[in-house]
């Protein structure tokens, strides 16, 4: 994985079959190296690539044009490899679980072989004082992302991404009693990038050369594609075992022309919740200390797919916010290296990549919905000649925070209808609950009204932005008027709420 960061071929309309065949054992090492048992990490592995494998078929049944009214965006390489790298470090979405007591096809019957179980643990010994931050960092390197689009999928400033890669260096590099005492510092960063790949990449082969001889990839392509199809379409023949039975996929997250984007599809930053629960999340609240009758009821009025899209548009939006606080920061003389252009123009280039494979839902929510990925996608173009605290990165910035807003506006406005249809109103506040909550109606108004306070507010920084060229110095743009706290708490309300939600729903 860590040898090919660059690649852009697309994987679209193509067998999945070869796919599987390259990253299925990485996939496992990659959550070895972050502490769950071979059992637990074949199992992830799995329930990532089935999930990547539906997401490939409804592509391309939108290519063939089965899907009406939804754009095809290309998903190269580097883009599904992220993502079941994301899948997989986020534990799964339970569409691939065995049955009781049985383990995955993926590891045929040597699971519990001591010879292979001694070589994993001395490949992981080196990284064995690591914590899970650092474990995370290590893995999405593992599986070709740049420092800029670590910081992205970890929620991470490049500082402390830097700095978790070099520590992690000094350990392979301690283990392979490779010598670096009075190397200095500066020739240490420009040499060190290239040996640090190097020695990640090593180990990486050391671990997926250690699982060799228990990973049967034939069985596991098999069972992942006779989890979504009744045919043999992965490239392999299929066996004659039957396939293993599977939990129902949670209803928030299913695929379907209604919602074209994979459960997972963008990272999620935990770190912006706030101490005190309001607006969804205090909806959420309530939700969950009702009894199972009243949460069965709110189950089936739950506008599935139109929140979905809500919580989609706002986990983007809430990484353009933290992108621009970051570039902000980076514009004054003093921490300009903190954040260099090819950190963030590997960051928004992550970021546009999600955007466009969003595209589908855009379009489906809102007519001009196409907009978000296109000016995310600006944003990241800029940044090939900008740094990223000028001007026409500001002004980038804020158009896609506008288009991200807009697009929330119209999510936001069909969850209502859904919410409002003949029958649901009267019942959407959780019948015999005095809890603060209130009604899901309630919490959408207020988010609806948040939104709007939003999009005034970036059209005043967009006209502001008209005259910034002419009347502020050198390291200063109009961005650093904007409210980041208020509307990065906007977004998180309803990311973080949304998937509270979907928690309380899944209770029994």
């Amino acid at each position: 994985m860590v040898t090919d960061p660059a690649d852009t071929d697309s994987v679209s309309g193509r067998g999945f079959g070869d796919y599987y065949q390259v990253h299925a054992g990485p996939l496992v090492a990659l959550s070895l190296l972050r502490g769950t048992d071979l059992v637990e990490a074949a199992r992830l592995a799995q329930d990532a690539m089935t999930a990547a494998h539906r997401w490939l078929d409804l592509l391309d049944g939108n290519t063939a044009g089965t899907v009406q009214k939804a754009s095809t965006p290309v998903v190269t390489a580097q883009a599904l490899r992220s993502w079941t790298c994301r899948m997989t470090l986020g534990g799964g979405c339970g569409m691939l679980r065995p049955a009781d007591g049985t383990v995955p096809a993926l590891l045929g019957k040597g699971s519990t072989d001591v010879l292979v179980q001694a070589r994993l643990v001395m490949a992981l010994a080196p990284l064995g004082e690591l914590n899970e931050r650092h474990l995370s960092v290590v893995a999405f390197r593992l599986a070709g992302c740049a420092p800029g689009a670590i910081g992205y999928e970890l929620g991470l400033s490049m500082p402390k991404v830097h700095r978790t890669l070099r520590h992690v260096d000094r350990l392979l590099a301690a283990a392979a009693g490779v010598r670096q005492a009075g190397r200095p510092e500066a020739a240490s960063r420009a040499a060190g990038a290239e040996e640090e790949d190097v020695r990640l990449a090593e180990l990486l082969g050391e671990l997926t050369a250690a699982l060799d001889p228990v990973l049967d990839l034939g069985a596991g392509l098999n069972e992942v594609c006779g989890s979504t199809t009744g045919n043999a379409v992965c490239g392999s023949p299929r066996t004659e075992e039957a396939p293993a039975r599977r939990a129902p996929v949670a209803r928030l997250w299913s695929f379907g022309s209604s919602l074209p984007v994979p459960p997972f599809g963008v990272p999620v930053l935990h770190s912006f919740a706030e101490p005190v629960p309001s607006g969804v999340r205090a909806y959420a609240t309530g939700l969950a200390q009702c009894d199972a009758q009243v949460r069965e009821a709110a189950r089936h009025r739950f506008p599935t797919a139109e929140l979905a899209a809500v919580r989609l548009g706002a986990a983007l939006a809430l990484q353009v916010e933290r992108f621009r606080r970051e570039a902000e920061r980076s514009g004054t003389r003093a921490t300009r290296d903190e954040f260099p252009r090819e950190d963030a123009r590997a960051f928004a280039v992550a970021l546009a990549q999600d955007a466009a494979l969003a595209a589908p839902t855009f379009d489906a929510v809102k007519d001009a919905g196409l907009d978000v990925p296109r000016r995310v996608g600006f944003l990241a173009a800029g940044l090939a000649h900008d740094d990223p605290w000028t001007n026409e990165v500001s002004y980038d910035g804020i158009e896609a925070s506008r288009a991200l807003a807009e697009f929330r506006r119209a999510a936001v406005r069909a969850a209502l209808l859904a919410v409002r249809r003949p029958g649901t109103a009267a019942s959407d506040r959780p019948a015999g609950s005095d809890q603060p909550a209130g009604s899901l109606t309630g919490a959408l108004t207020q988010s609806l009204s948040d939104t709007h306070r939003m999009i005034h507010q970036l059209d005043e920084l967009n006209q502001d932005l008209s005259r910034a060229e002419s009347t502020l110095p050198d390291g200063y743009y109009v961005d650093m008027t904007r409210d980041f706290d208020l509307h990065e708490s906007f977004h998180a309300d309803l990311v973080l709420g949304v998937a509270a939600v979907r928690d309380a729903l899944s209770q029994p």
